[in-house]
C-alpha cells in the first residue's frame, strides 16, 4: 500500500489516491492480482468467475444474472443501453451530472432520442419529475439514471425511482459504478432492472472489470432488442454465463482481486461496511465545513465528498500542490466544474485516520492560498 510521504517541494513518484476511482487498492487484493494467468476455458477460471458472481450478488442484494465485461464502467453502460433498447424507443434519461449525461450520449450514439430530465450540477433528480413524464407515456419505457453522480457527489433517490418505474411498468437502469459498496442500493427490493458496476471503486479492486446485474424481466426484454451490437451482445454472453465463462477473453487476474475485495466486504459485514462509509463521509464534511468551505451536493453520497473552492482559489493549483508536497491526490472537477471544486474519494480502503491526514494537508495548502 502507498503511504504518505512529505517532501520539501519535490515531486513524488508515489502518492496516495483519494480520487473517486480508481482507489488506493489494499495490499492483500493487489497480491491476488499477481497470481499466474489461468486459461479462461479451464475449470479453475470457471470456478473463480462463478464464485465471484455469487458473492457479488450478496452485495447487490440481487438474484439477477451477472454479466462481466473486460472494460471500464462505460462499457457496461453501453452493454445495458444497446441490449435493453430498440429502434424507435423513447427512453427517459434523468441527469444531474456528467455521468448522467453519458447515458444521453450513449442513446444518441444509437440514434435514440430520449426525453431528458436535467437537474443543475449538485442537485439530485426529483422523483416527481420522473413520475410526471412516465405518467404521460402511453406504454412502459426505459429510465436511465445514476445512483451516485461521481462528477458532483450527488446521490439519487433510487428507491423512489424504482417505485415509480414499477407503478408504470417501466424499466429502471442505474449506473451504480461509484455507489455500489458505498451507498445502500438493494437491487431487487428497489426494482432496479439493470444495475451497472465496476471493479475499481468501493469494491476495492484494480480497474479492468465491469458488470451488469440484470433482472429476469429486463433479460426477457433484451431478447427483442434490435440495436446493432457485437462485443456486448448479451445473447452471446448468456450462452457462456451459464457455464461461468465469458464469450471473449476476460481480465483474468483482476477477477482474483475483485473476488478478494468482495470477500473483504462480506467479512466486515454489509451493514458495518455501509456504516463505515457513512462515518467517513460525515467526518469529511464536518472537517470541510470547519475550513469555511461549502459542500456542493444537496444530498451527498457516502462514496465521495465534493467541495466548492472560494472564488479566488483554483482547485487545479491546490490539487497539484497537495500531490507534489504531501503525496496526496484529490480529483478536480469535470467540464464546467473544473478548477471550481475538489472531489475527495473515501470509498473502500480508507479510514478516519487516513482521511484525517489528507484533510490536514488540504487545510494547510488552503491556508497558504488564502
Amino acid at each position: 500500500m502507498l503511504h504518505f510521504v512529505k517532501t520539501a517541494g519535490k515531486k513524488l513518484d508515489n502518492y496516495t489516491l483519494f480520487t473517486p476511482g480508481p482507489i488506493d487498492v489494499p495490499d492483500d487484493i493487489l497480491k491476488q492480482t499477481s497470481k499466474p494467468i489461468l486459461y479462461h476455458r479451464e475449470e479453475k477460471f470457471t470456478e473463480l468467475l462463478g464464485e465471484t458472481a455469487e458473492k457479488l450478488k450478496k452485495i447487490l442484494y440481487s438474484k439477477g444474472r451477472i454479466f462481466f465485461f473486460a472494460s471500464s464502467g462505460t462499457g457496461a453502460m453501453e452493454a445495458a443501453c444497446s441490449n435493453i433498447l430498440s429502434n424507435n424507443d423513447e427512453p427517459v434519461v434523468a441527469i444531474c451530472g456528467r455521468f448522467g449525461e453519458r447515458w444521453l450520449a450513449l442513446c444518441k450514439a444509437y440514434n435514440i432520442k430520449p426525453v431528458v430530465i436535467q437537474e443543475d450540477y449538485g442537485k439530485s433528480v426529483m422523483p416527481d419529475k420522473i413520475e410526471a413524464i412516465l405518467k404521460k407515456k402511453n406504454k412502459p419505457t426505459v429510465l436511465f439514471t445514476t445512483l451516485t453522480e461521481t462528477s458532483t457527489g450527488a446521490l439519487n433517490d433510487i428507491k423512489s425511482f424504482g417505485e415509480i418505474s414499477k407503478k408504470y411498468g417501466s424499466y429502471l437502469i442505474v449506473d451504480g459504478v461509484a455507489g455500489i459498496g458505498a451507498d445502500f442500493c438493494p437491487q431487487d427490493d428497489w426494482h432496479v432492472d439493470i444495475l451497472v458496476g465496476a471493479s475499481q471503486k468501493a469494491l476495492m479492486s484494480p480497474p479492468g472489470i465491469s458488470f451488469i446485474s440484470v433482472s429476469e424481466r429486463a433479460f426477457e426484454k433484451t431478447k427483442s432488442s434490435d440495436l446493432p451490437k457485437y462485443y456486448f451482445n448479451l445473447e452471446f454472453y448468456e450462452k457462456f454465463r451459464v457455464k461461468n465463462q465469458t464469450p471473449w477473453t476476460p481480465a483474468i487476474t483482476i477477477f482474483y482481486g475483485l473476488k478478494k475485495g468482495i470477500e473483504n466486504i462480506l467479512e466486515i459485514g454489509l451493514d458495518k461496511n455501509f456504516n463505515n462509509h457513512k462515518e467517513m463521509a460525515n467526518y469529511a464534511r464536518e472537517r470541510i465545513k470547519k475550513m469555511q468551505l461549502q459542500i456542493l451536493p444537496d444530498n451527498p453520497s457516502n462514496a465521495l465528498t465534493v467541495m466548492k473552492m472560494p472564488e479566488n482559489i483554483n482547485s487545479t493549483t491546490v490539487i497539484k500542490e497537495l500531490k507534489e508536497k504531501s503525496g496526496i491526490l484529490f480529483a478536480n472537477g469535470q467540464g464546467e466544474l473544473k478548477g471550481k471544486i475538489i472531489r475527495i474519494g473515501h470509498m473502500g480502503n480508507y479510514n478516519i485516520a487516513k482521511l484525517d491526514k489528507a484533510l490536514n494537508s488540504l487545510k494547510s495548502v488552503l491556508k497558504q492560498q488564502r
